[in-house]
């Protein structure tokens, strides 16, 4: 079988022109901010070993594209930017002695099933072994703060928060394992309903004897929460659920400092304890990132239960990762101002050089036409936008040394460009 040299597989796609530009402003945003909250730059590489990315669970053997190379080791493409960044962190060192990291980068992704909020560039910054759970909390928020500010209002983006920390409450009130709390919700989601056991009903036992661990009943009291948040305002939430399960109290007191601060900074913040989507790696205070007609850019919070399956010296790890793809589509790309030069046949070539060289000095992109032939239809190809220019380089010009811009978008609007070296 064979196919077409342009043809890629289901997907995957390329992109060239202005569609590339967008992706590349994206990624650039993204390493800036998160540069300047120190995270560290990083960049993975195209494969690993399959047994990486299958053992942290996120992308399963079927979603993953694995081989084996020459030597008979069994390899993948890269199937996680999570997994990448730890995989580059840990091989560099920066997870030893037991203080925290930080990494960024913006990762291509490659699996079977492709999931738009995620994109095939997923750009991730990773917090590890951090000893505060607000201090991490708090730096994600402000990360997605700032994102949202490069974005523009025209975004609308907002984060929504879900404090799986409460299920951890209510579960080791239950007596379950955060282990046995996430298969009694994984049950939830796939299948049937856990069978009553012994002092599921609510009434209070008549024996002395402590009630056996009960699934059921925890899932009861996650679903009187869930109902209980539904449609409240976020600052009206801690102290409700506080009041309705006191367990939950260390809980809401770093809820409500964290929605006061997104308050301060003017993000859009929404709460629920909605656990039917609750994934069973992430612990602690999670969110997602949407815009404002309700896409998802990405997602962040705990994967401290999923990371201590590794083995690699890590005991916490907070992070957030966002769909390049669509940070593209929001963001204000600048569009840089081109001019199309247009070299005459009486133009020295040494000249037509000099003045594209004066032209990148004065910040200007130069697209050069070094033998523009039938020169009006050359020049109705040039892209009628007020950030295009066009201009003749001749004999002229080289006498004078000085050049003309004209704008592709408005006529009559010119610009004179001093030649001379300054």
């Amino acid at each position: 079988m064979s196919y077409a040299f342009e043809a890629l597989p289901r997907g995957f796609s390329d992109l060239v022109g202005e569609e590339a530009a967008q992706g590349v402003w994206a990624e650039s945003m993204f390493r800036s901010v998160t540069r300047s909250f120190g995270f560290a730059p990083v960049t993975v590489a195209p494969i690993g070993y399959a047994e990486t990315f299958e053992q942290f669970g996120s992308a399963a053997t079927g979603r993953i594209f694995a081989f084996e190379d020459l030597s008979g080791r069994r390899l993948a493409l890269t199937a996680d930017s999570l997994v990448a960044v730890l995989r580059a962190l840990a091989g560099s060192g920066r997870l030893t002695g037991g203080g925290s990291a930080l990494g960024a980068a913006c990762v291509p992704i490659a699996r079977y099933r492709r999931k738009r909020h995620r994109g095939w560039s997923q750009a991730v910054a990773v917090i590890c072994n951090e000893a505060d759970e607000l201090a991490a909390d708090l730096t994600l928020l402000r990360l997605w703060a700032e994102l949202f500010e490069v974005l523009g209002p025209a975004a609308g983006g907002r984060l929504e928060y879900c404090d799986y920390g409460v299920l951890d409450a209510i579960a080791a009130d239950e007596g379950l394992s955060p282990a046995a709390a996430r298969t009694a919700l994984h049950h939830r989601r796939r299948g049937p309903a856990p069978e009553p056991g012994v002092g599921d009903g609510d009434e209070e036992p008549q024996d002395t004897e402590p009630a056996p661990p009960s699934p059921a009943r925890f899932l009861r009291r996650l679903d009187r929460l869930s109902a209980l948040c539904r449609g409240l305002p976020p600052r009206e939430a801690p102290d409700r659920v506080a009041a309705a399960e006191p367990v939950t109290g260390e809980r809401m007191a770093h809820l409500r400092t964290v929605l006061a601060i997104a308050h301060e900074l003017g993000v859009r913040v929404e709460f629920g304890l909605d656990w039917e989507h609750a994934p069973e790696y992430q612990a602690g205070l999670c969110f997602l990132a949407r815009t404002g007609d309700g896409r998802a850019l990405g997602d962040g919070g705990g994967y401290h239960h999923m990371v201590r399956t590794l083995d690699i010296g890590l005991s916490s790890c907070w992070s957030t990762s966002a769909s390049v793809n669509l940070l593209a589509e929001l963001g204000p790309v600048p569009e840089a101002e081109c001019v199309h030069l247009m070299r005459m046949p009486s133009a020295d070539l040494r000249t037509f050089m000099a003045v594209a060289r004066r032209l990148r000095g004065a910040g200007y992109d130069v697209l050069e036409h070094w033998q523009p032939r039938r020169l009006g239809r050359q020049l109705r190809r040039v892209p009628a936008r007020p950030s295009q220019w066009f201009a003749l380089v001749g004999e002229k010009e080289a006498a004078s040394g000085r050049l003309t811009l004209q704008n592709a978008a408005a006529t009559g609007v010119t610009r004179d460009l001093d030649l001379n070296p300054v």
